[in-house]
């Protein structure tokens, strides 16, 4: 089994573990930087998206089509799932935890009638390994529909990355202007608990981690001081003109510092020219630490 060995990486952990079903040994991390994670942001629909956040098919190709494998993603009634399930030897889908959001876990078969599956967790957790569960838990868990990822084995395609840095620097020239104009007028402790997920983790929270990956401790030092501030300003639970209680100009100051640490991989990557990739799907998990 394979576990988490970074923040929220449960479905990272669990391509890893649906990789030890076809003989292939990598952890989480080591997808992580083989595909450039910590270099990619994405923004779909106003929601920013750095790290362990992106984690659909077309985030997760540009590790596996290299190494000659490819995911399907199945969208499946909550009521067909345990039947689909049924069809695959392995795949991976998202279930609801007590504590709010979803968790990606690695169907392997049934046993006695359950469904069992990996819980992709961290080495010293004290949850189960494994999850049986009957047909009737399985669906408490979904929402209406589940995303049930698989992989096969296909020709091993070649991904030029250059693309997917520009657009990411891109994503976060306009995440900077947006926190900007965000922090520049008064909101509710509503917007801000709002915008903690849809504007901030990506970088005061998913980029943090990824930073810890590559070694970056100056800028992610940085980042972790914005992070804990603008906890704390949640916390209180009222009215906020955040650019009064946080450095505007030094969270701008690290975002650029991020870009160049983008720019400087996209040369290491050679200067290859190609679109930028559009993130489609439904995520697998809400982001578990």
């Amino acid at each position: 089994m394979k576990y988490m060995t970074f923040n929220s990486s449960c479905a990272y952990a669990g391509v890893a573990n649906m990789l030890e079903h076809y003989g292939v040994d990598v952890e989480d991390r080591e997808i992580a930087l083989a595909m450039g994670l910590p270099y990619l942001f994405a923004c779909e629909g106003g929601r920013y998206a750095a790290g362990p956040m992106l984690q659909t098919a077309d985030w997760f190709h540009l590790y596996l089509l290299p190494r000659g494998f490819l995911m399907t993603e199945t969208k499946v009634d909550r009521g067909a799932v345990g039947e689909f399930l049924k069809t695959v030897s392995c795949g991976m889908l998202g279930i609801a935890i007590p504590t709010g959001g979803r968790h990606a876990v690695v169907y392997t078969g049934r046993n006695g009638g359950r469904y069992c599956f990996i819980n992709n967790r961290r080495r010293i957790s004290s949850e189960p390994e494994v999850l049986l569960l009957t047909e009737e838990e399985l669906a408490a868990g979904l929402g209406s529909t589940a995303v049930i990822a698989t992989i096969e084995r296909t020709k091993p395609q070649p991904m030029e990355m250059a693309g997917y840095f520009e657009a990411s620097i891109e994503v976060l020239e306009k995440l900077k202007e947006e926190i900007s104009a965000f922090c520049g007028i008064e909101r509710s402790a509503r917007e801000l608990a709002e915008a903690r997920d849809r504007l901030f983790r990506a970088i005061f929270l998913d980029a943090v981690t990824m930073l810890e990956l590559i070694g970056e401790e100056e800028l992610r030092s940085r980042l972790v001081v914005f992070q804990r501030s603008l906890t704390d300003l949640i916390r209180e639970g009222k009215p906020q003109l955040l650019q009064n209680r946080i450095s505007i100009e030094g969270v701008e100051s690290a975002i650029d510092d991020y870009i160049q640490l983008i720019r400087r991989r996209n040369g290491d990557c050679g200067s290859v020219s190609g679109e930028g990739m559009r993130h489609a799907g439904e995520k697998l998990s809400g982001g578990r630490m």
